[in-house]
């Protein structure tokens, strides 16, 4: 989990796509890239940030999970508390990244910041 995962997924020359699970809702469906299609083409500009919003959105997963707190040696009375000073700092990295945000150009000056500003902008909004 986490950066650079998963294989990109082509339609086969028959028309057939993967289909997947969703592991929220169980329902399943079907996604494929088409040939010649890549990360970059799919997403363009927003590739890099879209790239980090996934790696740490694998990491608010993790920290979710009480074995996780386990491997690294913290007891369950620590699991609160430290889900908290997750999303704090998330939150905290999101509004500190404003100042690599250009409003004239309207781009912003490093993918970690902008996947940072997006999840503490859904936060926020939660």
């Amino acid at each position: 989990m986490g950066h650079g995962v998963g294989k990109l997924h082509y339609r086969g020359a028959d028309g057939s796509q993967k289909t997947y699970k969703d592991p929220l809702n169980g329902e399943s469906f079907e996604s494929s890239y088409e040939e010649g299609d890549t990360w970059n083409s799919r997403f363009g500009q927003i590739s890099a940030s879209y790239e980090e919003c996934r790696a740490d959105t694998c990491g608010y997963y993790l920290c979710t999970q009480p074995k996780v707190y386990e491997i690294f040696g913290f007891q369950a009375d620590e699991i609160d508390r430290l889900l908290w000073v997750n999303v704090m700092n998330q939150m905290r990295k999101g509004i500190i990244g404003l100042t690599l945000y250009n409003p004239q150009t309207k781009k912003w000056g490093q993918a970690h910041t902008q996947g940072a500003f997006v999840l503490a902008m859904w936060l926020y909004k939660k």
